[in-house]
């Protein structure tokens, strides 16, 4: 293995999108990542030596706190905060999202966070990439366009009933974890096995309950549409969600189709995969209703 620009890239535009829930598991597998992969590669060591450079900045008092004058400092400041949230817990963070952006929703602190210092992390894991002297070939590429890439949560009887339907309309399927790992890591392998996919189903199911009672699909879930609406564009997704489940307002602008018992939402989604070009055998579905 060697370091992958693209799994990289991947876990920052995760970042990127996180909230309180997901950021120190995000946070951590990009740094996890990092340390397995990268090998003699002088900036990642100066990054990482400069730690007790910017201690006395990250764990003091910030009440009244500005960035280096200088971006290399900005730069190696940016990524020892985003180290010391892979090395710390869910509390570590909170303190010092909220110390430095304080406000009543932990979320909303994280969200200013982000906001001001994301930009510095991706600019220093550009200086990591280029520095590294051994960069895996992005050779894959997409194998089969009529293959759908089926995205879920806890409800295995909606995947398997999805499943069905893409076996008898011809069109190939793939779920992640029924995947061989080959030695893989999670990442490498849903980078994987996302080339070989022309479409992407998310079943947006009530797997989280959240404290105002709402019903929510799980987080990898939400994570792995954004993903494909990188890889695929808005017009090769389609979601399927469940009775009173919450459709994140980052997602109101791609088109779902409502579950019913009756299945009516199954014709309505092949005709949106055959519409982009994937042939579905569209008499042998409606032959089974």
């Amino acid at each position: 293995m060697a370091l992958n620009p693209k799994n990289v890239n991947f876990l920052f535009q995760q970042i990127a999108k996180s909230e309180l829930r997901t950021y120190n598991s995000v946070v951590s597998q990009l740094f996890g990542y990092l340390d397995l992969e990268v090998k003699d590669n002088p900036v990642f060591d100066k990054y990482e030596s400069e730690w007790s450079k910017w201690s006395e900045w990250i764990e003091g008092d910030n009440y009244e706190w500005s960035l280096p004058k200088n971006i290399d400092d900005t730069k190696s400041l940016t990524y020892n905060i985003y180290r010391g949230i892979a090395k710390n817990d869910q509390d570590w963070l909170i303190n010092i999202s909220s110390e430095l952006f304080p406000e009543r929703n932990f979320n909303d602190s994280i969200y200013k966070f982000n906001n001001s210092f994301i930009d510095y992390l991706g600019k220093a894991l550009e200086d990591i990439i280029e520095a590294n002297p051994e960069i895996e070939a992005n050779t894959a590429k997409k194998t089969n366009n009529d293959t759908a890439f089926i995205i879920h949560g806890h409800d295995d009887t909606l995947k398997m009933e999805v499943q069905l339907l893409l076996n008898r309309a011809a069109v190939n399927s793939i779920v992640l974890h029924e995947q061989p790992d080959k030695g893989r890591t999670i990442i490498d392998k849903l980078l994987d096995e996302t080339n070989k996919a022309g479409y992407a189903i998310a079943l947006l199911t009530p797997d989280d309950i959240l404290e105002n009672e709402a019903k929510q699909a799980r987080q990898n879930v939400i994570l792995e549409i954004g993903y494909f609406i990188g890889l695929l564009g808005k017009e090769r997704i389609r979601l399927i969600v469940k009775d009173g489940v919450e459709v994140p307002s980052d997602l109101q602008g791609i088109l779902y189709e409502k579950y019913e018992a009756s299945g009516s939402w199954k014709i309505k989604l092949l005709k949106e995969m055959q519409a982009v070009g994937i042939y579905v055998d569209m008499k042998a579905v409606v032959d089974q209703f």
